[in-house]
């Protein structure tokens, strides 16, 4: 039988699905309740304005604003719905990565769709959400890179209450429950915008802001997507996702007044346990992001990463040898707008790898929750490069020519940070484009390629050959209820 983590306090679906219905409709009845009786009085208080939930990057996302005292009824709750639907389409001839035909085959197409809903309740300094998310694939038949990373059926996204204070002078906000956010750059946490599914955690968020820089402190249980056997995810089957004890994140994320620097530090704790095979990793983060614009048109940016601990090489429960972790990411770029619509930067990227699984020290980097799609390319079908063990330097180019028109260019050279052994390090060199257009404000287009130039390091394996990939995709937006 299905069950939960104890730390969920989730039972099983049955009682899994009555929470998640319950206890919205709770909150609601008393607030209605208590505006009723509020609504009988009346008292000077301050305006909240919420411009954000644990969705935005930023610790200071909620703008508070008191107003001169003056007698002003309760609020009543008000009640959003909105929701999105994604429908998307790729082509791949050619895997990029080095593999038999045993494996996979050389052609491989996806239908991919995601269905988002989200319901917002807020009422005076209370916010509740609820946002559901169903994510399937089609066309994709025996394909080993098929995961619940891409399909994930009719799942709680999130659920989370947040309570903003109206008169504190250093805490902004406590959001508890289940959450997807972004963090600085999105390299350590992130969620998933091409990808099919996003990363979600159950745990605490606080928000503080002392001397105007914003701290957020978190604990948190990652979520793991499930079923997570290939079979089960391609038959699209249903089961509740969860959390587990046993693997714990927490930290902090500071950032500036000005938003320029930004701060992270992170631990990622877990264990082996009857329901959870692990790495048992210990691992400490330390990252340090730094944005500096100057002479009006140009902008640097630079990112230094550290990570520090103990860990398994693999997840089997044989495999009990405790290794010692050093790894290290450093991401810069410098651009400058060189037309009234275009921005050009130069990149590189600098992330150790590991070649020797005999040594007794891990050197790969681990990205913990992050993304890589805005640094490598196309995820879900073409697999961008994972965010170790690479050397790369490149060019990219953003225009917006109009507000509905996104037109982005890419070239990037890549080069192993250690090769494997007999294999040359250079990797190849990828061009990609890719074009948004925003037809009206609820609907927006896509489309998009990549184009793989195999080096002596990947001309490897049934397939040496250049890649070609090519996607297409339109987004549809609406809100359905306001009140």
């Amino acid at each position: 039988m299905y069950t939960c983590s104890s730390i969920n306090g989730w039972l099983n679906p049955v009682k899994n699905v009555a929470f998640y219905l319950f206890l919205p409709c709770t909150v609601v009845a008393a607030a209605f309740a208590f505006s009723a009786n509020a609504n009988a009085s009346a008292e000077p208080i301050p305006e909240v304005s919420v411009t954000s939930s644990p969705n935005i990057s930023s610790a200071d996302s909620l703008k508070i604003k008191t107003l001169k005292p003056q007698t002003l009824k309760a609020q009543a709750p008000r009640f959003d719905i909105s929701g999105s639907y994604r429908l998307k389409y790729e082509h791949l001839n050619n895997p990029i990565f080095p593999s038999s035909s045993e494996d996979r085959a050389q052609v491989n197409r996806r239908v991919s769709s995601r269905l988002l809903v989200k319901a917002q309740a807020n009422w005076d300094v209370f916010n509740v959400t609820l946002e559901l998310a169903d994510s399937r694939v089609w066309l994709d038949d025996n394909d080993p890179t098929l995961k619940s990373a891409q399909v994930n059926t009719l799942e709680p996204l999130q659920f989370f209450a947040r309570y903003t204070p109206q008169d504190s002078q250093y805490l902004k906000g406590i959001t508890a429950g289940r959450v997807t956010f972004d963090h600085g750059s999105r390299r350590l946490i992130g969620q998933g915008v091409y990808r099919n599914t996003k990363n979600a955690f159950d745990g605490v968020l606080v928000d503080y802001q002392v001397s105007d820089w914003n701290i957020r402190g978190f604990y948190l249980l990652p979520v793991s997507r499930l079923p997570s056997d290939s079979g089960a995810v391609a038959d699209a089957e249903r089961a509740f996702d969860k959390s587990y004890s046993e693997r714990e994140f927490f930290g902090l994320y500071v950032t500036s007044p000005d938003k320029n620097v930004k701060l992270h530090s992170y631990w990622l704790k877990e264990e082996d346990s009857e329901k959870l095979a692990t790495k048992n990793r210990d691992i400490y983060t330390l990252a340090v992001e730094y944005t500096k614009p100057f002479a009006e048109l140009w902008k640097a940016n630079i990112e230094v990463i550290g990570q520090t601990g103990t860990s398994h090489q693999t997840a089997s429960a044989s495999d009990t040898t405790e290794l010692d972790v050093e790894s290290w990411m450093v991401h810069a770029n410098l651009g400058k707008k060189i037309t009234d619509f275009t921005f050009l930067r130069a990149e590189i990227d600098a992330i150790s790898g590991d070649n020797d699984s005999a040594d007794n020290t891990i050197t790969d980097f681990d990205s913990l929750y992050g993304v890589r799609r805005f640094d490598f390319g196309p995820t879900d079908v073409y697999q961008a490069m994972p965010r170790k063990n690479l050397y790369t330097v490149g060019a990219r180019s953003v225009t917006k020519p109009s507000k509905e028109h996104n037109i982005m260019v890419s070239y990037k050279a890549m080069w192993y940070q250690k090769a494997p052994e007999s294999v040359d390090n250079f990797i190849g060199q990828q061009l990609e484009a890719r074009w948004r257009w925003e037809v009206k404000p609820s609907l927006r287009l896509a489309i998009g390629a990549a184009y793989l130039l195999k080096g002596d390091g990947f001309e490897r394996g049934d397939y040496p050959d250049d890649s070609q990939f090519v996607f297409t995709g339109a987004l549809y937006t609406l809100s359905l209820i306001h009140i």
